[in-house]
């Protein structure tokens, strides 16, 4: 049976080795290293301005959304980002996705969201229309600044 649980600082563990899981599916490569990942994944769950939900099944971690809570200018009320969203790759196709991002939906309503967005990169068809099927779904263009160092 699946449970969707809010992970604490205890789980820094788990949801730093679910981010850098995503992190080789995408070819991204951290430029941080795994110590530097769980102190601030530590912080970050710690705050109010996150949320990290857990989907587990049989007492394992199969999934993980992160969610960034921002205030803004309109009416000065918060909107969630999803800035990630990971399910392993033998749990894929079961609806673990869904549920993770209904819950975010339903924590974002209880926080008097504006609204939550996802962004997709260009040319990730799959993940685009996974976030299609949802209702209510309006798309727009977002732009990006890569900086180098």
């Amino acid at each position: 049976m699946l449970e969707i649980t809010r992970a604490g600082v205890k789980d820094h563990g788990v949801v730093t080795g679910l981010l850098l899981d995503m992190s080789d599916m995408q070819g991204w490569k951290p430029e941080t290293d795994r110590d530097r990942w769980d102190r601030v994944l530590a912080e970050l769950l710690d705050s109010d301005s996150w949320l990290f939900l857990m989907a587990c099944e049989d007492g394992d971690v199969v999934g993980l959304v992160a969610v960034n809570w921002v205030l803004t200018l309109y009416g000065s009320r918060a909107q969630g980002r999803i800035q990630a969203l990971v399910v392993d790759s033998a749990h894929r196709r079961q609806g673990i996705g869904t549920e993770l991002i209904r819950s975010a939906q339903a924590a974002a309503r209880r926080r008097g969201c504006r609204e939550v967005e996802a962004s997709v990169r260009p040319g990730d068809d799959i993940t685009a229309a996974f976030y299609r099927s949802f209702e209510d779904t309006s798309e727009r263009l977002m732009f990006a600044w890569p900086f180098e160092k």
